[in-house]
């Protein structure tokens, strides 16, 4: 592994500064300690640790001190105060000592990496997109970011992300915005919690659990990058707390510095300049059954794709003249097809790279910083009030994609009398009686897009908390907060620039080459002032002048503000012959509101990609009035068969402004029957209202591929947008499990657990697709039909692809975790370490998307992500650890399968039934392998003194350099960014201490 000595010799050599913090940060507190959480928490995948309390945390669980049952307090996925030994509802834990192993930047990539949730929204998969660089969002189910709620210690938190063309959905919550440092745990339901928290937990709950109990001084320093020499990222985190004032006064605050470089672009991994991407083999003309590549299927996945329909000197696309390209001194040669060209692309041949694969990086770069602080105080011996305040600041900036005008083919006619035209071709135009030339062009030469994205987000939160009358408490808080969003795409090509500069002629009056629209008759266009001609034959024959006229800067500012006021209150209403009957009831208010200001080239749509969006009229807002009741009514305990059982159930009536009134609702049942077995069910009714993007989105220009027939694979212009006739989403919820607990004794602790979930959400708000657009429309679907829009000759020029209610979203499938912790001792040996083996999985049944047409696709166990196209998720996907945790060593080895699948449920490929390669959907080859991943992670305590301790620590990620399949052409390249690893082996290095 020589790139741990290179990580070595860059923290040593070029990342002194990292070092120097180190230092200092030593020397300060030379008695500095590294807080431990026990190993046994976070490895508990059961409901039982859901809510864990701090005597559990640092007290060790062994066989000979079993868990005791813990004081009431809150749960995520209910309001209702209870031990965490009796919720319903499945909750993983994710303790801050794992976020700490994995040396993980953000809380994103640990949750990422629990099966149960997609990583659509990651470094990773921003690609060509600016929109929202620099955001990690959560994804639990497949079912999109916007239908898991994040919450911080359980209250809501403003979105961070807008509108684009990218995979972040709008208005969801930034994962950035706490630092690692203050997190105590995440605790995520994996079930709808609608009616305990409100719209957007259709999928669950993802709730932030800040530590506001530190004590000292915690801090950070870590430096990693990739076996490439890439990905370089610098990590510097610090955090203090204290209590003074007779202890009622608590105080904490955090803060954290990342500064990630991000990866170099596919063609700095030999796996992806391979460059796989599908070939179109379409029939011979006037056959059925006999294609171009004989025996071959439809669409045929090959290495070396290049473009057909462009070329970075230009192209003629179409007519006699097919395949002319031109040299920047006026000649011209014959393109080189490669093995076969049609279509969108070919394979070999034409230029030295693929420009859908160059320049943007297989991981965007992002430089951020995070502020947290929280300030409790003790009125009374029953009364708390706090102050939250939390700052975060996100910077990102990546190399976007140059213009390509590839599609549809030949969308710029060159007329005859072009004045850059060489000579040579215009002769033979003139004998063979052509009037225009269909002309594609790669504009590398004209530069990729550069876009920038600067978040700033602030949250401040008061509230109290009141315990009164026995175990009655009431507790209120308000939230104000504000994302200002700021995204700019410098060097963005203009549309009708381009059209006006490339169409120049000779000025009859004096013999100058100028743009035809700025001379006087039928052809003038008073839009075309100041245009600049452009040569676009031979790459580099532009001029500077040009060349700066047809681009501009795509600006766009946003600001997102929330308001919310909520009152909650708890307790035992009566003791029962079972234990008390438990109440939670409140009620809430939330104002959401956005406003934007784009610039006039974005607002008309005339920026080739990556435009400014917004709120279509600048501006929008909304309120929700909610009200709930929870009730949790035990009824048995210590009985035969019925050690404890009990029904909860919480209902909840929301009214929006913008969509009327709603109500949902959870009934949940538990039941231990014996001390080591306890069985759960949930049945819910939860919703997800439109936010204001998907209700009032400006329209934005982008690109999706669909294959229209015999005109073979095109790149369409598409156009997003909101449509406000959307009705709120409404899901029903089922889930059921068993969790069991076996104490060992000598021979350690066992636990595990088994959820089935279905989920079945209707009138789900999302778009369709081009390709579902197109299709549908070709199959009858009139209403569809509107959407797509078509020249004279038939040729797709544009798809309008607005949010809609489909009908149905269902996914189901099976959530499994096991635990098992070993005393070394039960192995003979004296010693107080121990083995952990924790494993988690995910099993997908179903994940079924039902348009507006009745017709079902399955993208369960689909593991590519096809141009433009919905990303499925594996059949299973399995994480499991194997942790050794020993003073002063400790490390763990985790282990990360991904199930085998297909590349798209929408074709078929020799290995399934039903192939034909006669079929339009017939494939060359749909078949994804199985892949697993390997990790590393180790701590060494260098220095302890009591509870004060130094620790350094490492991490290697991707142990075998695992490649990832790379026939999986998708918007990101040649692979599914979503699941798998694009960055390869990378290492982190780092010190922890403590005062």
């Amino acid at each position: 592994m020589q790139g741990f000595g290179k990580v070595l010799s860059r923290v040593v050599c070029t990342r002194g500064v990292s070092m120097v913090a180190v230092a200092a940060g030593l020397a300060a507190f030379p008695g500095a300690a590294l807080a431990q959480t026990d190993e046994s928490v976070l490895a508990d995948p059961s409901a039982e640790t859901q809510a864990v309390e701090q005597q559990v945390q640092d007290t060790p669980v062994s066989a000979e001190a079993p868990v005791q049952e813990q004081e009431a307090i809150v749960v995520t996925g209910s309001r209702v105060a209870r031990s965490g030994f009796t919720t319903p509802t499945p909750v993983t834990v994710v303790g801050d000592e794992q976020i700490q192993r994995q040396g993980a930047s953000n809380i994103a990539q640990v949750l990422n990496e629990i099966p149960a949730f997609r990583a659509q929204s990651s470094p990773a998969t921003t690609a060509i997109f600016v929109s929202n660089l620099g955001a990690s969002t959560a994804d639990l189910r497949g079912l999109g970011g916007n239908r898991t709620l994040v919450l911080i210690d359980g209250r809501r938190v403003v979105a961070s992300a807008v509108a684009g063309g990218g995979f972040t959905p709008a208005n969801t919550v930034d994962l950035n915005l706490v630092p690692s440092s203050l997190l105590q745990r995440v605790e995520v339901v994996t079930g709808g919690a609608s009616a305990a928290y409100g719209s957007d937990a259709v999928a669950g709950v993802t709730n932030l659990i800040i530590n506001r109990d530190l004590r000292g001084v915690r801090s950070t320093v870590q430096y990693g990058m990739s076996e490439e020499g890439d990905n370089d990222e610098l990590l510097v985190s610090l955090a203090y707390g204290t209590d003074f004032g007779s202890d009622r006064w608590r105080f904490i605050v955090g803060a954290e510095y990342v500064n990630n470089q991000g990866a170099g672009d596919c063609y700095t991994r030999d796996w992806c300049a391979e460059s796989w991407n599908t070939v179109n083999n379409p029939f011979v003309p006037g056959s059925t059954t006999e294609r171009v590549i004989a025996g071959q299927p439809a669409i045929i996945i090959m290495p070396n794709a290049r473009t057909a329909t462009a070329s970075l000197n230009g192209l003629i696309v179409g007519g006699p003249l097919r395949g002319t390209e031109f040299n920047p001194n006026g000649t011209t040669f014959q393109h080189d097809y490669g093995v076969y060209g049609s279509g969108l692309f070919q394979s070999g041949g034409g230029d030295p790279i693929l420009p859908f694969y160059q320049f943007f990086p297989l991981s965007a770069p992002s430089e951020r910083i995070n502020i947290f602080s929280n300030l409790d105080y003790d009125l009374t011996d029953d009364i708390n009030v706090f102050a939250q305040v939390s700052y975060g600041h996100v910077n990102g900036t990546i190399l976007g994609a140059s213009r390509r005008d590839v599609a549809p083919p030949g969308s710029y006619q060159i007329r005859r009398d072009n004045a850059f035209l060489p000579d040579s071709v215009r002769e033979q135009m003139v004998n063979l009686n052509l009037a225009t030339l269909p002309f594609g062009r790669i504009w590398n030469d004209l530069g990729p897009q550069v876009g920038d994205v600067t978040r700033d987000t602030f949250r401040a939160v008061s509230g109290f908390s009141w315990d009164f009358g026995g175990n009655w408490n009431l507790d209120g808080y308000y939230q104000y907060g504000q994302t200002d969003y700021r995204q700019r795409g410098y060097n963005t090509t203009v549309n009708s620039r381009m059209a006006f500069a490339i169409d120049a002629v000779r000025d009859p009056g004096t013999g100058q080459i100028v743009c035809r629209a700025t001379l006087p008759g039928p052809g003038f266009n008073p839009a075309a002032a100041g245009c600049v001609p452009l040569n676009p034959f031979g790459e580099g024959a532009s001029s500077s002048a040009a060349r700066d006229y047809v681009t501009e800067t795509a600006q766009q500012d946003t600001t997102l503000k929330q308001h919310v006021v909520a009152l909650t209150l708890r307790g035992d209403i009566v003791d029962l012959w079972a234990g008390p009957l438990s109440f939670a009831g409140g009620l809430e208010y939330r104002k959401d509101s956005v406003s934007s200001v784009t610039d006039a080239i974005s607002a008309r749509n005339d920026f080739h990609t990556s435009p400014g969006g917004g709120i279509a009229g600048g501006e929008a807002d909304l309120d929700v009035k909610e009200g709930f009741v929870e009730l949790a009514l035990p009824l048995a305990r210590d009985l035969p068969f019925a050690r404890s059982a009990e029904l909860n159930g919480a209902i909840r009536v929301t009214d929006y402004s913008n969509s009327g009134r709603v109500e949902t609702w959870k009934i949940g049942a538990d039941w231990q029957p014996v001390e080591f077995i306890r069985f759960r069910g949930t049945r819910s009714r939860d919703i997800r209202a439109p936010n204001l993007f998907e209700l009032y989105g400006a329209p934005q220009s982008s690109f999706q591929t669909v294959d229209d027939g015999a005109a073979g694979r095109l790149l369409v212009p598409t156009l997003l947008s909101g449509n406000t006739a959307l009705q709120p989403e409404v899901a029903d919820t089922w889930t059921a499990g068993a969790v069991v607990t076996a104490n060992l004794g000598g021979a350690g602790n066992f636990r595990a657990s088994v959820d089935w979930f279905d989920i079945s959400l209707d009138g789900a708000i999302s778009t369709l697709g081009a390709q579902i657009i197109r299709d549908r429309c070709v199959g009858g679907d009139q209403a569809l039909c509107e959407f797509v829009i078509r020249n004279e000759a038939g040729q797709l020029t544009q798809i309008i692809n607005p949010q809609l209610n489909l009908n149905t979203l269902i996914t189901r499938g099976w959530d499994v975790e096991a635990d098992y912790t070993l005393p070394l001792t039960s192995l003979g040996i004296e010693s107080d370490d121990r083995l952990n083996l924790r494993v988690l999985a995910t099993f997908v049944k179903d994940l079924i998307t039902v348009d507006t047409s009745g017709i079902a696709v399955d993208r369960a166990g689909q593991n590519g992500s096809g141009v433009s196209q919905p990303s499925g998720v594996p059949d299973y996907t399995i994480n499991g650890f194997i942790t050794y945790q020993g003073d002063p060593f400790a490390a763990q080895l985790q282990i990360r399968h991904i199930s085998s699948g297909v590349y798209n449920v929408l074709n078929i490929g020799p290995h399934q039934d039903g192939y034909d390669p006669s079929l339009p959907n017939s494939i060359s080859d749909n078949k994804v392998g199985a892949v697993t991943y390997v990790n590393l992670n180790a701590q060494y305590t260098v220095w302890e003194r009591g509870e004060q301790s130094v620790e350094v620590f490492g991490v290697v990620n991707n142990l075998f350099n695992q490649d990832p399949p790379k026939d999986l052409p998708s918007s990101f390249g040649p692979t599914n960014n979503v699941l798998y690893d694009v960055v390869g082996r990378s290492y982190r290095l780092g010190v922890r201490f403590a005062l």
